[in-house]
């Protein structure tokens, strides 16, 4: 890997930009605070390195989801409940396109988190 490059890929399931940690917390917060603000505080880890030509980018910031299986299993919970009618309802539909791929982002992380259980522990 080249000095240039991030030792971390974006697609990783784990790996979240700044933009969609913020925008969980925001679906999230009126449904479960506290599950929400765990999430915000998640960007005040450290930022994962990234290439020399976007160190002042925070756009580009991204962050290592460090949730436990639960956590993500109630974010995906919470963020199915909030649904794309209720975004739709309130006249966003970008924020509901937006919405649906954040939730598909959660359930191949959840995913993830599942086929890395032994086994026995698999539901």
């Amino acid at each position: 890997m080249s000095e240039d490059s991030p030792i971390y890929k974006p697609s990783d399931p784990e790996v979240f930009s700044r933009g969609s940690l913020k925008l969980t917390y925001d679906l999230l917060r009126k449904k479960n605070p506290a599950l929400a603000l765990t999430v915000r505080n998640m960007i005040n880890d450290d930022v994962l390195p990234k290439n020399e030509g976007q160190l002042e980018d925070k756009n580009s910031d991204h962050f290592k989801v460090t949730l436990n299986s639960f956590e993500v299993r109630a974010v995906v919970e919470y963020l199915m409940e909030y649904g794309q009618q209720d975004i739709e309802a309130q006249g966003q539909v970008g924020l509901a396109v937006m919405a649906k791929a954040l939730m598909e982002d959660w359930i191949i992380l959840a995913h993830k988190m599942v086929s890395e259980l032994p086994k026995n522990q698999r539901p």
